[in-house]
This record gives C-alpha cells, structure tokens and sequence, in this order.
C-alpha cells in the first residue's frame, strides 16, 4: 500500500480525522512522516494502530488510561505473552473480590490443575472465574458445580481456537486487534450457539424449549 495522507487514513481507519489528531497529540498514534509545515503522510502500521486503538475505545469501551497502557505493551517490544496479558486484564477489568470461600478456592485450582493450564491466580481472570463459582456455590447450584470440569474442557477448545485464530496475524496490532474483537464480539454469539444447543438437548427432557405451556411455539400463534 502506498503512503496515504489524512483524509485517506480517516477513511480507511473508520475514524474522524478530529479522533486521529486527537491520538497523535496523546501519543497513542506514531506521528506521520512530514511533507511539509502542516502536511504529513502514513502508511500500514499507522493505519493498524488507528484499528486496534478503535476496536479498544469503541468496541471494547475501555477507557484512555487503559488503551494507553495496551498501546504502549505493543509499541515498546514486549513480549506475545505479555501483551495478551495486558490486553486481557483490561478485558476483564478489576473484579470485586468475594467473601472467603475455601470450597470455591479448592474447586477452582483443582480444576485448573486437571487441565494443566498456566494459569495466574494474581490475573483478573482467575478472580472472575472463583466469583462465579462462588456465586454458584452459594446459590447451591450443585447441578452446575458438579459439571464445571466439562465446562473448563469446553472453555479449554474455545480458548484454543481463538490463539489459533489470531496467531496468523501478520503483526502484534493485527493480533491484539483479534483478541479484543474476538473477546468481545465472540460473547453473544457463543452464549446464542449455547442456547440453541440447550433447545436441542432439552428434547430429551420431553417438550422443546421453544413451546409454551399450552403447546404451542411461543411468537407464532
């Protein structure tokens, strides 16, 4: 692609040119290569920062000060790893803690321990995962717990194919990119695929989901 100048770059990025001056001045953009007092044009790795920063703000919702702090994990030669750190404690955002519970706990890192993950009790993620089985636990949704080692070996297939999914990314924006898109956009889908599943297997339970008491299927009378 050859070099572009602002208009271009608003363009293809899906970002006012207003939004683009805005992140040059807080250094969240790499400023262009100059042509003149006022002029200056940008090229690819421009314009894949301009997406991964919208995909952040926009789709994610994160807030400067985080978008800030994934840009920079991506700018200064951090590593894969450390960046899709980053970029997923910012997805998941501070978890308020719950109150004691040994038995979440115990569950929790037995589980993990099972499926051999390398996990990190200090990450946001591991915090959101003992809420719910706490949660669970306390609402004595036993018929759940039981089955949380099934759930971790379907997480388990998930989260491999999203790393497999954006590990062909041609760069680390591109990447990044892919997991917030992923991350976020991903969620409804699954949870609609996972409510169709439940209608088909709830046919073993004798009435398909999708009828009223009466029989007949809810909307289309």
């Amino acid at each position: 692609m050859t070099e572009m100048r602002m208009a271009e770059l608003s363009r293809r990025s899906g970002l006012a040119v207003p939004t683009i001056k805005y992140y040059l001045r807080e250094g969240l953009l790499q400023p262009g290569r100059r042509t003149g007092v006022n002029q200056a044009v940008y090229d690819v790795p421009h314009l894949e920062r301009l997406r991964l920063i919208r995909a952040l703000a926009k789709v994610a919702g994160l807030p400067l000060h985080t978008i800030r702090e994934v840009v920079r994990a991506v700018g200064d030669g951090s590593t894969v790893l450390d960046t899709l750190a980053i970029t997923q404690d910012a997805l998941v955002g501070a978890v308020e803690p719950e109150p004691s519970d040994p038995g979440a706990e115990a569950l929790l890192a037995r589980v993990i321990e099972a499926r051999g993950w390398r996990a990190h009790p200090a990450s946001p993620a591991y915090a959101a995962a003992l809420r719910a089985v706490a949660e669970l636990r306390a609402e004595d949704l036993t018929m759940l717990v039981d089955h949380l080692e099934d759930y971790a070996r379907a997480a388990d297939e998930v989260g491999r194919i999203d790393v497999e999914a954006v590990g062909g990314a041609d760069d680390l924006d591109e990447m990044i990119r892919g997991v917030v898109l992923g991350s976020v956009l991903r969620r409804p889908l699954l949870d609609a695929l996972v409510l169709l599943a439940q209608q088909h297997h709830a046919g073993a339970l004798g009435r398909d989901p999708g009828e009223g008491a009466d029989g007949h299927p809810r909307g289309r009378r």
